[in-house]
């Protein structure tokens, strides 16, 4: 029994680590988007996608630096040269990282697993569609 459900699940395309963290893909962030008159852009996020709100995610990708001197960085589906801050990449392919506590030394481009909350950002044009609150490394 516990085979089959291990196969629905995968089937679903929805992956849980053993610690039953939901593991999302950079596929399923790839939401529509639209750009506002003022050039920024507004997420549009399909109902599909609540059953990730709030809950505690793993993703993993590139560290990105966003503002060094105040630590703020982001995951990108992409290294720093083809992310969306330097290349040509969709807003979609950055999440804003919150760490639960700050990491020392951070190194830029460094592939890494993150855990944490992910939140929808469908309020606020100066941050990211999506924002992992209380990230850490993870494995």
């Amino acid at each position: 029994m516990r085979n089959w459900a291990r196969v629905i699940v995968m089937a679903a395309g929805l992956q849980v680590t053993a610690w039953g963290q939901k593991v999302v893909s950079w596929d399923l962030l790839a939401v529509p988007y639209s750009a506002t008159p003022e050039g920024l852009y507004a997420p549009q996020f399909p109902s599909w996608l609540d059953s990730y709100k709030n809950q505690e995610v793993v993703l993993q990708g590139y560290l990105v630096p966003v503002d060094v001197t105040t630590k703020q960085y982001a995951l990108s589906r992409y290294a720093f040269s083809s992310c969306f801050f330097c290349g040509n990449a969709a807003p979609n392919t950055v999440v804003e990282l919150v760490f639960k506590d700050q990491p020392d030394h951070l190194v830029t481009d460094q592939f890494v697993v993150v855990k944490g909350i992910l939140v929808f950002n469908d309020d606020d044009p100066y941050r990211l569609f999506f924002i992992i609150q209380q990230a850490e490394f993870h494995g």
